[in-house]
């Protein structure tokens, strides 16, 4: 019989370690340990369940903080949560060790979409997550290892995949949050039924103004140019980046920061959004809203129901102070 959290009022936003009973190891990170639940559910949601068992720097985690993330999935309204929960592995409960000190967190069971077999250098048959990496690099070295990567000509399911990062983040930004580690291993991705992304770490997202409940990694190569602690402002710039790498996939593709390199995959529109994303101050990047409007346009999605901004004009005369200025050495700096 399956076991289930106890009735409770309201939603259930901690648990003890001890109630989990059983389960299985499926991987380890830096950060922590992922084990699948065997029988444990949360009350009324069916779907099965993983426990991040937190290890290295993430056990100075703080519990009022990981029930801050925690909360704020559930005051999306049931739409957003509903979306949110197929295009990012949320924190849905925080679990507690002796004295109440947090140990981990209660995610869903990524669909077993995202993951694919693949040939080890040795030899042997694998089976792990499909990483973003496998978009980026050389389409011949995926396929060399069985992972399955659009064709060469397939613009549109790499537009997709981009459509769906930024709706994410979207999601993310409008709820007053900073995601951070935009990288190649933080973002799945599927191709079929249809292409779609899932964003895994989320327990290390934060809140906007406030220190981040786990420590926000810089992944090499995505940095941001500006100093000091991520924002929603990198987020934007590593969301122009994974863009731009996702349309040229290649050698040298990993590292690209060129916007020009993207000329011959984006309109005009499209042009000019990279163009401002990856060269302007940080608060004159495109936001996901921007993005996600964007690339629905371009592979033919209704527009979404919350009406985007109108995209700002090229000429930039008489723009308002942002704030940053570019110091010579190319990094941007508050002025």
């Amino acid at each position: 019989m399956m076991a289930a959290a106890p009735a409770s009022e309201g939603p259930q936003l901690i648990v003890a370690e001890g109630q989990l009973g059983t389960r299985t190891r499926l991987a380890a990170g830096a950060n922590g340990i992922v084990w699948k639940l065997d029988q444990y559910r949360l009350p009324g949601d069916p779907r099965p369940l993983v426990f991040k068992q937190f290890q290295g720097a993430a056990l100075a985690t703080t519990l009022p903080g990981l029930q801050t993330v925690v909360n704020k999935r559930l005051q999306l309204p049931p739409d957003r949560r509903e979306v949110l929960d197929q295009l990012a592995a949320w924190p849905l409960c925080a679990v507690v060790g002796s004295g109440n000190a947090p140990v981990g967190v209660l995610m869903h069971l990524i669909d077993d979409s995202f993951f694919t077999d693949f040939v080890l250098p040795s030899g042997s048959a694998g089976r792990g997550p499909r990483e973003a990496q496998h978009l980026i690099f050389a389409a011949e070295a995926a396929r060399r290892t069985g992972v399955d990567v659009p064709a060469d000509r397939d613009l549109h399911s790499r537009l997709l995949i981009c459509a769906h990062l930024a709706y994410a983040m979207m999601i993310i930004h409008d709820a007053g949050l900073v995601y951070g580690d935009v990288s190649l291993r933080n973002i799945l991705y599927r191709l079929h039924p249809m292409p779609a992304i899932m964003l895994v770490d989320c327990d290390a997202i934060r809140v906007r103004g406030s220190g981040a409940v786990v420590t926000q990694q810089n992944s090499p190569d995505w940095d941001a140019p500006e100093p000091g602690p991520q924002s929603q402002y990198s987020d934007r710039y590593k969301v122009a980046l994974f863009i731009l790498r996702c349309l040229t996939p290649g050698r040298g593709s990993s590292t690209n920061r060129d916007p020009a390199a993207a000329a011959s995959v984006l309109d005009a529109r499209g042009r000019y959004l990279m163009q401002t994303a990856l060269t302007a101050p940080p608060p004159d990047r495109p936001t996901a809203r921007e993005w996600s409007s964007y690339l629905r346009d371009r592979t033919g999605q209704p527009p979404l129901f919350e009406r985007s901004p109108v995209l700002r004009p090229s000429g930039r005369q008489g723009r308002r102070p942002t704030g940053w200025t570019k110091h010579p050495n190319g990094l941007w700096v508050p002025s």
